[in-house]
């Protein structure tokens, strides 16, 4: 089995995961019209922390099984970037900060989902 099929079927077999994946990016980028209490956030930064842990090997795999002249392993390993130096952050010490932080774990989450749904 290639990498690129393993990462297939990490995600075929984790829809339910990608369901609440989704809700958790969601529920994030409402975070800017009302700022929800530290605590749901700091539950939502969990839940969007874990969710990118677990895609980021199928997108691994993905940029892996191309040719890396081709535009779409540049995309990917670039997104692999971001969501390595986005979890290496902290949510800061305030509302905003935190609030922020999980908005950008939510654009990380999200584009990594657009990944592991399509073809590669």
């Amino acid at each position: 089995m290639t990498a690129l099929e393993q990462g297939r079927a990490i995600v075929q077999g984790a829809e339910a995961g990608l369901a609440d994946a989704r809700e958790a990016t969601e529920r994030a980028f409402a975070c800017h019209a009302v700022l929800p209490a530290h605590q749901e956030l700091a539950v939502l930064e969990r839940r969007l922390r874990e969710h990118i842990r677990r895609l980021t090997p199928v997108v691994e795999a993905q940029a892996a099984a191309m040719d890396p002249e081709w535009a779409g392993h540049g995309l990917r390993r670039s997104l692999l970037t971001r969501a390595a130096q986005t979890l290496a952050q902290g949510p800061g010490d305030g509302l905003v900060s935190a609030a922020e932080h999980v908005c950008a774990l939510a654009r990380v989450c999200r584009a990594l989902l657009g990944h592991c749904s399509g073809s590669p």
